[in-house]
């Protein structure tokens, strides 16, 4: 349907279609509100409420306003309404980001239904919040009983403002913006700010920038533009019945004056806390761009910036990163998207030892010289083609971030919105930039990363401390404690009364009547993404799916009349898919303990290595090969498991995965190029000692990621050490990694490694390949491509390893081949993985210097069968517990405990979790959640539950409160009590929310074209009914309240009471560990706990049994 001209007061002031999406704007007449709708084609709708924000100071308003704005408007006055309302519009609540020059509210919903009824109560909350003392107090930040510091915002930013990154980003800022300038701002708020900040400040803020004018409504989906406009007229008419708005003055575009910039190239060093003082160095290099405006310039920069670090063969990584000893283990570039554009360059995983003995700022400025005086002009034209590929790319499987980033930025700084077009078709552009000569990318260089004084740079050096970060934590404690003496009892008493008075006063549940006005939607209306799926194996056809997988098979049937390679195959098609996807899965059963150690070096160097000659292709060095996949490919990777990591495996764990992305015209040259990086590749000894020396500088950036080191505990609790999870230990890679710095011990892995592919692809037949896109439009060879070594033959055939004694000796003991097994996480599990009896708990506390928050899992056995009637009421009492504005949200993260929870069923592995992710106070948040869950758990007598539908719209009888115990005052005086029991149990409506949650939550993971193909490579991964996301779908729909009390008091209630064994991971400052753990042994049953330092953890785990070396001490500690 075309979009009408005018609807109401809204005027159509931009209409036109980018790659079939059209793209429309309205603007109201009469307040200046603006409506943008992208109607990309999707299942889901993505609702952006954007205002630009500016801020010359670090008190951090526009973050805690958006917080604040969460908490209740004029014509919805209850703390989390719109999150309540939310839920019940297939939704899983809300969302908001704050930037430097913008913050942005977001609901994502299935169908449009939900988000049209959602639309209005949305604006309502931005333009006319309630803003009380009471939220702030809560939200922002507030001084607890014990003469602490807390509230959400407060917590959050402690985690923040002194981790490495945040510290390097904010010097830079300092240094590149001298004098008055917002873009230096801490948006979020510095801590010392936070704590003087009032909430007359942050109503004076929101009147300046939450206003009509300044306010774009942004809908990515399918959404009917009139139905849009119309949904935002009752907001209209609140505009212009304000007194407020009508008496506001004209409104002056923020981010309008001129960007200060240094005079000189700027040079400052500095520490931030680190455990690991050798390495882990940051380097960050900055420079100022050009206009928003210019946006031939900006693209050019960005292609600039890729030809200078994006691969091995880029000239500043290769200088910096691919050489021995290297300064640094990665080097990436970035632009912020500014008025003024900010150029940014860093050099992470530095070496300490090398930065002390090497300038450089020299070593720079010497490489960025060579390319102002020549540049490869080809290998340019090929990023250009890449980039070009990578935008289009993106047009399909992130469509809503696209076009909703670019509706943001537009909306930011231009001055007239109809450059949105040119801005959107990058390819226009880079198309534009393969006419450039070679001078024009050299005088680009020059002007912008060389000029001293058109674009003067900014150097910052940042340095590992340990003794920085003790420093921190001291200051810290020596603050708090003279805080606490200052308040005195008294004074914390009053606190925490003061505290407790905000909490009751936010503490007023959304009235029945108001959540029961939002009907749950249709999810019968809603269409997904139609997946056809068709696997062959020997000669056998399977499909599944609907529309087209008949002809899907047809074809591929056809296809196969000329004889089939040996893999197995899985074809995925989705008609219109204009990529194509391939996977090859390889078996790794065959090979030995000490070859499975070699994959993580193999994975980091797979696409940089040269290839040999074969009947595959001809010989190519190392950078031809990565000139040649920057001229084809969209993007590429090698990993144990699909989707893993440097130190960390994917789904099916038990295998080598490679796979290509390229376009669908060119799917035999992705095919080709799997085939020679597995069969042709050389272990070059210099490609291996580079990567090797780049991998280990990496390693000390995880002993600075608390979390990461949390979860690292916990795998090792629960898996054995020769299985591919205990070989990705990072810390176990890094023991290995060192040896090869001998070059006899270097000679030796290269020849392992030879010997290990040999025994990979001995068996083609056990290799499993896969391929996702339009399987109707991608010409002919759907076999064909893949008739060639290493998949057609034995080994003693295949490319460049071929003739080698390993692969003939591998050909002679290779075996008929099998079908192969994807491995599931429990498979891996050690024969005495950490499972205490019940009523006991074991696990780990992990202490860092470098870090200012608490983290928290624990863990306890579930059921792991995905056809188990108790999987639906799991997920919907999960999302019940967790859900925006549910009872962990209010008892945990309202009152200032944590700044996020989670409570998840892991199926593959057999568990459920909990988990506390900056905590200021873990205890008191476990403490939280253990009372909510056992109230909820409680069985009353004479207790009917009602049983919500939410597949026919039936609505169950109401009860006076919308999340039961959960909100129970625990404080209430004796005469309440009788009336606070009757309230215990599943609320019907919140329950019928967690309905519509859990829907969203399957509905939202394929609502792009290759999310809904990856679902089904993933379901074979997960050995998953191939229907299991439909059938899951409709028995969601159909549980009842009795169900999800059931799946509570069977699955979660354990997790607190302890009547399952739990096995615990903590991590904390150093600072607060004694303390913490004394309030872990208090609890019943008690948590003993084995305590390690960062480095008594990395000793602990480097060893090949590390695992289990782990587990020992924890037991011995449990005893």
């Amino acid at each position: 349907m075309a979009a009408p001209e005018c609807v109401g007061t809204f005027e159509r002031t931009i209409c036109f279609e980018y790659e079939h999406v059209p793209v429309v704007m309205y603007r109201c007449k009469e307040t200046g509100l603006r409506l943008a709708i992208a109607k990309v084609q999707s299942p889901t709708v993505h609702g952006y409420f954007a205002v630009q924000t500016e801020a010359f100071d670090d008190y951090g308003c526009p973050h805690t306003l958006e917080h604040l704005i969460f908490l209740g408007s004029e014509k919805y006055p209850y703390k989390g309404v719109l999150d309540v309302l939310a839920n019940r519009c297939l939704a899983q609540g809300t969302n908001a980001w704050t930037d430097t020059d913008h913050t942005c509210y977001t609901v994502d919903t299935a169908g449009s239904e939900g988000f049209l009824n959602i639309l209005p109560v949305y604006l309502d909350h931005v333009l006319f919040p309630t803003l009380n003392e009471s939220g702030f107090k809560t939200e922002v930040h507030h001084i607890t009983g014990e003469g602490s510091n807390a509230g959400v915002v407060y917590c959050e930013m402690q985690a923040r403002e002194n981790e490495a990154g945040d510290m390097i980003d904010r010097a830079m800022k300092m240094q590149a913006y001298p004098g008055r300038c917002s873009y230096k701002s801490e948006t979020g708020g510095r801590l010392k700010e936070l704590r003087e900040l009032t909430n007359a400040t942050v109503r004076e803020y929101h009147q300046s920038y939450y206003r009509p004018d300044n306010l774009c409504v942004i809908i990515t989906g399918q959404v009917d533009f009139r139905a849009a406009c119309e949904a935002c007229a009752p907001v209209v008419e609140s505009i212009r019945a304000s007194d407020k708005i009508k008496a506001l003055p004209a409104f002056q575009k923020p981010f309008s004056s001129p960007v200060p910039k240094p005079a000189a190239p700027r040079v400052e060093h500095m520490e931030f806390p680190a455990e690991d003082e050798k390495t882990g160095a940051i380097c960050m290099l900055a420079w100022h761009g050009p206009q928003w405006e210019d946006l031939e310039t900006i693209t050019a920069l960005s292609v600039l910036m890729s030809y200078l670090t994006d691969d091995c063969i880029s000239p500043l990584r290769k200088a910096l990163v691919e050489t021995v000893p290297p300064l640094c283990g990665k080097i990436s570039s970035s632009m912020y998207e500014q008025s003024t554009y900010l150029i940014n360059l860093k050099l992470k995983s530095v070496d300490v030892e090398q930065l002390s003995k090497r300038d450089i700022d020299a070593e720079i400025s010497e490489i960025l010289q060579a390319t102002c005086a020549a540049v490869d002009l080809p290998r340019i034209r090929s990023l250009v083609g890449q980039q070009r590929r990578q935008h289009l790319a993106s047009v399909e499987d992130s469509p809503h971030d696209l076009f909703s980033g670019e509706l943001i930025g537009a909306l930011m700084y231009a001055a007239d919105l109809g450059v949105l077009q040119a801005r959107l078709d990058a390819p226009s552009c880079l198309d534009a930039l393969m006419a450039w000569p070679a001078e024009r990318w050299q005088e680009l260089c020059s002007r912008w990363l060389m000029g001293p004084t058109s674009s003067p740079r900014v150097t910052i050096i940042g340095k590992p401390s340990k003794a920085c970060g003790e420093r921190i934590q001291a200051e810290d404690a020596a603050r708090i404690a003279a805080q606490k003496e200052q308040l005195g009892a008294e004074g914390c008493k009053a606190a925490a009364a003061s505290l407790a008075e905000a909490e009751k006063e936010n503490d007023v549940d959304t009235p029945d009547e108001v959540a029961n006005n939002f009907q749950l939607p249709d999810v019968g209306k809603i269409q997904l993404i139609d997946v056809a799926t068709v696997t062959v194996n020997a000669g056998r056809f399977e499909k599944w799916g609907s529309g087209e997988v008949s002809k899907v098979q047809s074809l591929l049937e056809q296809a196969s009349a000329t004889g089939l390679p040996a893999p197995i195959f899985q074809f995925d098609h989705v008609s219109g898919a204009q990529f194509i996807t391939c996977h090859a899965m390889i078996p790794l059963d065959k090979l030995s303990a000490r070859s499975l150690a070699l994959l993580p070096l193999w994975c980091d160097v797979a696409f940089e290595l040269p290839l040999a000659s074969s009947a595959l292709g001809p010989a190519m060095t190392y950078e031809a090969v990565v000139e040649g996949l920057t001229d084809s490919t969209v993007s590429y990777g090698m990993s144990v498991g699909a989707g893993g990591g440097r130190f960390g495996v994917g789904l099916a764990a038990n295998m080598l995965s490679i796979s290509i992305k390229v376009e669908k015209t060119r799917y035999a040259e992705g095919a080709i190029w799997i085939a020679r990086i597995l069969a042709d590749a050389e272990f070059n000894a210099e490609r291996l000692q580079v990567t090797a020396k780049r991998m280990l500088n990496a390693v000390p950036d995880l002993k600075r990621n608390t979390p990461a080191l949390m979860s690292m505990a916990m795998r090792a609790m629960n898996y054995r050490d020769g299985c591919s999870e205990g070989v990705f230990n990072a810390f176990r890679v890094g023991k290995l990694l060192a040896t090869l710095e001998d070059a006899g011990e270097l000679q030796k892995a290269c020849a392992e490694l030879g010997a290990a592919r040999a025994v990979l692809l001995s068996s083609p037949g056990s290799i499993f390949l896969r391929v996702g896109g339009d399987v109707l439009d991608m010409g002919s060879g759907h076999f064909e491509v893949w008739k060639r070594p290493p998949f057609a033959a034995s080994a003693a055939s295949h490319g460049g390893y071929g003739q080698t004694e390993a692969a003939k000796k591998a050909s002679a003991l290779a075996v008929a081949p099998t079908a192969p097994q994807f491995a599931l996480p429990r498979d891996f599990l050690a024969a005495d993985a950490l499972r205490p009896s019940p009523g006991c708990n074991a696990g780990c506390i992990v202490s860092s210097s470098a870090e200012e928050s608490n983290y928290w899992t624990i863990q306890c056995d579930a059921f792991s069968d995905p056809r188990s009637p108790d999987l639906a009421p799991l997920a919907v009492a999960l999302e019940y517990l967790t859900a925006l504005e549910g009872p962990f949200w209010r008892k945990i993260r309202g009152a200032g405990f944590a700044y996020s929870y989670s409570l998840s069923h892991n199926l593959e592995l057999g568990v459920v979790r909990f988990g506390l992710f900056k905590a200021t106070d873990p205890v008191a948040a476990y403490k939280a959640a253990c009372e909510i869950v056992l109230g909820l758990c409680e069985e009353k007598e004479g207790d009917e539950a009602e049983e919500p539908s939410a597949g026919d719209g039936a609505r169950p009888a109401k009860k006076s409160k919308a999340t039961g115990d959960a909100d129970v005052d625990m404080d209430a005086e004796e005469g309440e009590e009788e009336e606070e029991e009757e309230e215990d149990g599943l609320d019907p409506s919140a329950l019928e929310a967690a309905i519509s949650g859990v829907l969203f939550g399957l509905i939202e993971p394929v609502d792009t074209i290759p999310a809904a193909m990856g679902l089904a490579f993933q379901n074979t991964l997960q050995r998953l009914p191939s229907d299991q996301l439909q059938w899951l779908l409709k028995e969601v729909q159909g549980v009842t309240t009795e169900s999800v009390q059931d799946a509570l008091r069977t699955h979660v209630l354990p997790l607190f009471t302890g009547s399952k064994g739990r096995t615990v991971s903590v991590a904390c400052p150093t600072s607060k560990r004694v303390q913490l753990q004394a309030g872990l042994l208090e609890l019943d049953p008690p948590f003993k706990l084995a305590h390690f330092e960062v480095e008594e953890l990395v000793k602990t785990l480097a060893p090949e049994d590390g695992f289990a070396g782990l587990r020992a001490q924890v037991r011995k500690a449990a005893e």
